[in-house]
């Protein structure tokens, strides 16, 4: 089983999409995957054609106390695990769960994020945009590969420079346009600089904007569109990398 987890350096880099999206390509590739939201937005589900009004999740489970949270099947080789309806109470529990759990038993999960030891999937997915920090501590412990998305522009640029990111972590592309000549000139400098970048760009795609509308992946939405064949060849990487023993 490996842990795969992909953010943003901010928000709005569409980390979310790509999750769903990339869970959906490697299920197409005959791989188990579960994808879990950590992200307290919550929005992880409607690729997945979850009810809009629905307030299950891991994290909601925990708040009613419940023993297993509620990992749903939507399609053959695709489990996930929404984050649920929470707020700031659930968002301390949480908190401090990892905090008792860091400090008494560093080595073990806590019993309400045991899902993340399942040996059930090849591969564990997480939604780690929008998220708190100690859930992003954590993710980023347990990850063997941490995908860090960058939207190529001056800005992502500026705070790639002001940050840190885990040893493992890889660089990935996404929403290029390739008639934006700074896009163009950032991605060219990202090229000669960056060591751990993704060998596969996700160019900007309305299919990729459009599939959440209808509630499914890009993959699922419009499987011949640029987006869906390029999370293609980003899942084929991700096998690849794992049997490289990433």
């Amino acid at each position: 089983m490996t842990i795969l987890a992909i953010q943003g350096i901010r928000g709005g880099s569409g980390a979310t999409a790509v999750c769903a999206s990339l869970a959906w390509a490697l299920a197409q590739t005959g791989q188990s995957v579960l994808v879990v939201d950590f992200s307290i937005n919550n929005l992880l589900r409607l690729h997945f054609n979850h009810a809009w009004d629905s307030k299950e999740g891991w994290a909601s489970a925990l708040k009613l106390q419940q023993s297993s949270p509620p990992i749903i099947s939507c399609a053959p080789g695709i489990d996930y695990l929404p984050f649920g309806f929470a707020e700031k109470e659930t968002y301390s529990l949480i908190d401090e769960g990892l905090f008792n759990q860091k400090e008494h038993q560093p080595d073990k999960l806590p019993g309400f994020l045991a899902f993340l030891s399942s040996n059930d999937y090849q591969w564990i997915i997480i939604d780690c945009s929008s998220t708190l920090s100690s859930l992003n501590e954590l993710s980023n412990s347990l990850a063997d590969i941490n995908l860090i998305l960058l939207n190529p522009d001056v800005e992502y640029h500026v705070l790639l420079k002001q940050k840190t990111f885990p040893l493992n972590s890889y660089f990935l592309i996404n929403g290029f346009l390739p008639t934006s000549l700074i896009q163009q000139d950032v991605s060219h400098i990202w090229q000669q600089s960056l060591s751990n970048l993704v060998p596969v760009i996700l160019h900007r795609d309305e299919a990729m904007a459009e599939s959440l509308a209808v509630k499914k992946t890009s993959g699922e939405y419009q499987p011949g569109s640029l987006i869906a064949q390029d999370i293609h060849q980003l899942a084929l990487w991700c096998q690849h990398l794992d049997k490289q023993g990433a």
